[in-house]
């Protein structure tokens, strides 16, 4: 009784401390092409009206959140939506552990040693963007896939859903495709009492046909306007935005570009920290599984075949993981979703000799992870009851500053920015060109033009025409210096002010409004 409290406090800890790092979390980068869609897709299209080069769940998925709250706080939904990835993965997790294993103990330990740690609690589960979101949908997918194969009978629905999940990922982030790969090849090969027809009509048919109805949204898109939406999707990541970074246009943003740079970087984040625990863990579960005499749920063979289904699924999503070029830590956490399965796999075969074991084991481990990530978790603690200094407030109310300047100079107009989340939470207009910050604006001089004929678009040498046609209420400059460099002489050469004693802050640096003169 005593541990079970135990385990509910740590769990609500846990749930708190994730709860405020989510909404304390500084604004990022990305996060200026990630949040926008929540307000432009009341009356825009993706693609067609504003540069948008993933796929598109992420942008839906905001937005939805967005309509499900009525609020028109932007970066406080988008960080909502990280947050019920978060409980899908961890509910998700439990769920198939608890079923596996018949433990409570077990299960809350795996999804401890799963999802407390340093690459989810930094930007890659914490910003709002695409990185975390796929992630729950995937492991739902093979986590189903295991199921349907290691069935006495294999179920067909089950398959059909594991491909719907699978696919659903895709939808979110295209690399997501890593997962289905394996999940297709283990479709032929298991179960492997069955032969190959009845894997045709039982797993691999029924899989496909489940992808098929989870990709539709990408469907759609390639079936209405597929040029338009590959050249954003595929197109933009080959073409202008890898060669922005191997010309060493963005020293500040730990892009790594050769492929000793990225395996150095998965050395150091997928056995650093207390993910390292989580392997020790999973290693000892190994020691165990490999020692344990006592009677299996399933036959030996099955067992190492399934593990082996895992094994080889991670490192297919671990090569995947090196392709992108630039490369950021973020883009190395879709392996990780195979260490809850390998545990879930591994325990699950265990006599309950091994399992009382192996519970005592990832106990240990789950309780050195929390302290170890104590300090993160901990960090906004003295915030909770002061949530107009949350960081997601903050930015709400930047952007309520913005509208409030531009009504008492009686202005209107759109915002001319590379930071549009500022002037969107305030609800004030700004330039399809610049919707999605600035991305596109930094590679348009180096995309071809049959590329950018495909993008809501403008060089630096295209802003004053811009401008001229539509002259803005107001510029917010200061965040990106060198690459804001042609709004800023456009301004001054209008006679655009700064407003006095008006500056945003953010970890980018500091931004000034600078207001359209009167007449």
């Amino acid at each position: 009784m005593l541990l079970a409290a135990a385990a509910g406090i740590l769990s609500v800890f846990l749930l708190a401390g994730l709860f405020l790092r989510l909404m304390n979390y500084e604004l990022r980068k990305d996060e200026q092409l990630y949040v926008p869609p929540a307000r432009l897709l009341d009356n825009q299209s993706l693609y067609q009206d504003f540069f948008y080069n993933h796929t598109p769940g992420s942008a839906w998925w905001f937005h939805g959140v967005r309509q499900l709250l009525g609020s028109d706080y932007l970066l406080f939904d988008g960080r909502v939506g990280v947050l019920l990835a978060w409980l899908v993965f961890a509910a998700a997790i439990g769920a198939f552990a608890y079923a596996a294993t018949r433990s409570a103990w077990i299960a809350w330990s795996i999804a401890v040693l799963s999802l407390v740690n340093e690459l989810f609690l930094t930007q890659a589960g914490m910003s709002a963007t695409n990185n975390f979101l796929p992630l729950p949908f995937a492991f739902i997918g093979f986590g189903l896939f295991i199921v349907a194969v290691t069935s006495k009978t294999p179920l067909p629905w089950l398959a059909m859903t594991s491909g719907f999940f699978l696919s659903l990922a895709v939808v979110f982030k295209l690399s997501a495709v890593a997962f289905i790969l394996p999940a297709a090849m283990g479709a032929f090969l298991f179960p492997r009492h069955f032969c190959i027809r009845e894997r045709l009509w039982r797993v691999a048919l029924p899989l496909a046909g489940g992808g098929l109805i989870g990709g539709l949204p990408i469907l759609y898109f390639l079936v209405t306007d597929r040029a338009r939406f590959l050249a954003h999707v595929v197109g933009y990541h080959l073409g202008p935005h890898a060669q922005y970074f191997q010309d060493g246009r963005a020293p500040d943003e730990d892009a790594v570009t050769t492929l000793s740079g990225k395996l150095a970087l998965a050395h150091e984040l997928w056995l650093g920290g207390t993910i390292a625990v989580g392997l020790a863990a999973l290693a000892m579960v190994v020691g165990i599984w490999a020692s344990d005499e006592g009677n299996r749920e399933q036959p030996r063979a099955a067992q190492r075949g399934v593990a082996l289904l895992v094994a080889g699924a991670f490192c297919v999503s671990a090569g995947f993981s090196l392709i992108p070029t630039p490369s950021f830590p973020q883009y190395f956490a879709p392996p990780l979703i195979f260490l809850p399965l390998g545990l879930i796999v591994l325990v699950a075969g265990l006599s309950p000799a091994g399992r009382e074991q192996a519970k005592v084991a990832l106990i240990a481990a789950s309780v050195i992870v929390i302290a170890a990530q104590a300090p993160r978790l901990l960090q906004h603690v003295g915030k909770i009851m002061s949530p107009e200094r949350w960081a997601v407030t903050r930015v709400h109310a930047s952007g309520g500053d913005i509208a409030r300047q531009l009504a008492a100079a009686r202005l209107t107009g759109k915002v001319a920015t590379l930071a549009p989340v500022y002037p969107l939470e305030g609800g004030v207009p700004v330039y399809p060109e610049l919707a999605t910050g600035p991305f596109a604006f930094r590679t348009a001089d180096r995309t071809a033009p049959d590329l950018a004929s495909f993008y809501q678009m403008v060089s630096a040498a295209g802003v004053a025409d811009l401008f001229d046609a539509d002259p803005p209420a107001a510029f917010l400059l200061g965040f990106e210096p060198e690459l804001e460099k042609p709004l800023l002489d456009y301004a001054t050469a209008r006679g655009y002010r700064p407003v006095a004693d008006f500056q945003i802050r953010d970890r980018y640096g500091t931004a000034q409004l600078y207001v359209r003169p009167a007449g």
